[in-house]
């Protein structure tokens, strides 16, 4: 299907001008001129008392969704796309939607969504009249005022299907020109929280327009138009940060920053903590705070001020010179973020790591491979449960029931509990024990391995050449 431009506007309630059949009041919005790229040499003027319409005509839109309340001035709408489209209008039904309009209240909304049908082909066949390609559409949303929370999340569900009837790929433009103040803001909010929630549909929030009709004596009587995306990019920047610092994910912000030097590497950081190869992260995470201070994307608007953030996950790493302490920090990190499989598979492997270190400091030249790993495991699990020392007896309790957690995750929860007393029984309904006990083991583990002295004690009281 192809992509198309999609274009959200608000509609108010217009000013009372002039008179209609039976000395009724019309209303309509002030003509004015809009301005659009104002402050630029190729400025576009469009004269319309429809900011929509003026964005329509300059954007080349396909279709265009319309929202406001049954009090809005629908008969106008109608009124003016069907003469600017060249056709012929239809005074009854222009009478009766702008009668029932105007009687309208918040309490007693008399037009309806289904009331619009003729004023949607109108805004089509004016699309159409400006670009034969439009590929139509349009519908005009009525929505209540949003006075309690029951309105809001009435609305909220209306709107939700302006998201639902988006396609792959779709760029959406947002004007919040008209209506009451509040509704612009909940618009706003919404399309924020319908791109998040479609993000595999790739909608593009490729424009948020505001036209200035205070401002427009300043500008020769012309109305200009300006662009806020450039702030909704606030809230994807707050997102990224949010999602790089409590769960590693980078690639909303590495995005963000486009920096030939630092988004790679935030990438790979990102990459790396999610398939937990522990070594390339450590090499990843220090390049990564060297070109993170060199970046000029540092000094941008908003960077500048998410950046302590980015380094307090880097100063959490800093500095760390051993494999078992960097494999230790990175456990506490996954738990801390509740990512606990991959924090118990760092726990398990800093403890044989740290054994491992301790034989390299005793001068065994021995080679980091699965096979040596093995006979660790195999010392913490065999001797060090026979042995005399209290400290070395405690790490292999620790080390088995952490072993089979990870063992557990590793099988997605399907393992025979050893403990069990049926025998074959698998180990389920235990995660909330095992979630529960993750710190408690972080906390064993530090004394045991970490600050304990008699680590240093195994080479001597087990030869490496005799495991």
């Amino acid at each position: 299907m192809q992509v198309a431009k999609v274009l959200i506007a608000t509609l108010g309630l217009g000013r009372k001008e002039g008179d209609r059949k039976n000395e009724e009041v019309v209303r309509e919005y002030e003509k004015t001129v809009y301005t659009i790229n104002a402050d630029s040499q190729e400025k576009n003027n469009y004269e319309t008392p429809f900011i929509a319409a003026a964005l329509a005509t300059h954007l080349k839109v396909d279709r265009v969704f319309l929202v406001g309340t049954a009090k809005s001035m629908w008969e106008e709408v109608y009124r003016y796309f069907q003469s600017k489209a060249e056709l012929e209008q239809d005074d009854d039904y222009w009478c009766d939607i702008g009668e029932k309009a105007s009687k309208s209240s918040s309490t007693t909304p008399l037009i309806q969504t289904k009331d619009l049908e003729k004023t949607n082909r109108a805004i089509d066949a004016y699309l159409r009249y400006i670009c034969p390609e439009a590929a139509g559409g349009s519908q005009c949303i009525v929505i209540d005022y949003g006075l309690n929370e029951q309105e809001l999340w009435k609305n909220f569900d209306i709107i939700m299907q302006i998201g639902d009837s988006l396609n792959h790929g779709d760029e959406v433009y947002l004007d919040i020109t008209h209506s009451f103040r509040s509704i612009p803001l909940f618009m706003y909010l919404m399309m924020d929280f319908i791109q998040t929630l479609n993000y595999e549909k790739e909608i593009t929030l490729a424009g948020i327009y505001y036209g200035m009709l205070e401002a427009k004596k300043e500008f020769d009587n012309t109305t200009p138009v300006v662009d806020l995306s450039p702030l909704f990019k606030i809230s994807l920047w707050v997102r990224g940060v949010y999602d790089f610092v409590n769960y590693g994910n980078g690639y909303l912000i590495a995005d963000l920053i486009n920096d030939e030097n630092v988004s790679p590497r935030i990438k790979n950081t990102s990459e790396l903590l999610n398939i937990n190869y522990l070594t390339d992260l450590k090499r990843e995470i220090d390049s990564l705070g060297h070109y993170l201070n060199k970046s000029e994307a540092s000094s941008s608007h908003v960077f500048k001020y998410l950046m302590p953030h980015l380094e307090s996950f880097i100063k959490r790493f800093k500095g760390i010179n051993s494999n078992s302490e960097f494999q230790f920090e990175l456990a506490k990190w996954y738990f801390e973020n509740k990512r606990y499989s991959t924090g118990y598979i760092c726990l398990a492997e800093s403890i044989i790591t740290r054994i491992e270190e301790a034989y390299k400091d005793a001068g065994y030249r021995i080679s980091i491979s699965s096979r040596q790993r093995e006979k660790i495991k195999a010392l913490v699990n065999g001797k060090f449960k026979k042995s005399n020392r209290q400290s070395y007896r405690l790490l292999s309790e620790k080390y088995a029931s952490i072993s089979q957690i990870r063992n557990v995750i590793a099988h997605a929860g399907y393992i025979e509990d050893k403990n069990s007393s049926k025998k074959g029984r698998l180990r389920v309904g235990c995660f909330e024990e095992d979630i529960k006990e993750c710190q408690a083991y972080l906390n064993s583990i530090y004394k045991l391995v970490f600050t304990n002295n008699e680590i240093k004690e195994i080479p001597r009281l087990y030869p490496y050449d005799r495991l």
